[in-house]
């Protein structure tokens, strides 16, 4: 049964054979990864540690402290959005560019304290 949280917006159980069927593995090793995963990033957390989560051809989830960050990378917004449509927002918004990330600057460049734990 999914858990209900405030505004009616539910939490459902992840589907590892879904994720197994997409990624071409096995649902053993989908669910030994991405529960090692979390584990591993709830340990961080509540050793209060700076982390970095990349998200493959998204861009990356940064935590320091109590804030939270998602830098998107360029070309992702560009499939959501057009090209053309992203400079439009970026010269009518120009702090959008606050929010992307390149994928070969080092991540711990991102972060204010200059130190995270990268989880690729």
């Amino acid at each position: 049964l999914p858990v209900v949280f405030p505004g009616n917006k539910e939490l459902e159980p992840l589907k590892y054979s879904k994720v197994a069927m997409a990624a071409a593995m096995s649902r053993q090793k989908v669910e030994g990864c991405i529960q090692g995963t979390t584990s591993l990033l709830s340990h961080c957390l509540v050793k209060g540690h700076n982390i970095a989560l990349v998200l493959k051809e998204v861009g990356l989830l940064l935590i320091e402290g109590t804030m939270v960050r998602l830098n998107f990378y360029q070309d992702f917004l560009e499939r959501l959005s057009g090209k053309e449509n992203l400079e439009k927002v970026v010269f009518k918004v120009p702090h959008v560019l606050d929010m992307m990330a390149s994928p070969v600057v080092p991540v711990a460049s991102l972060s204010f304290s200059g130190r995270v734990i990268t989880f690729p």
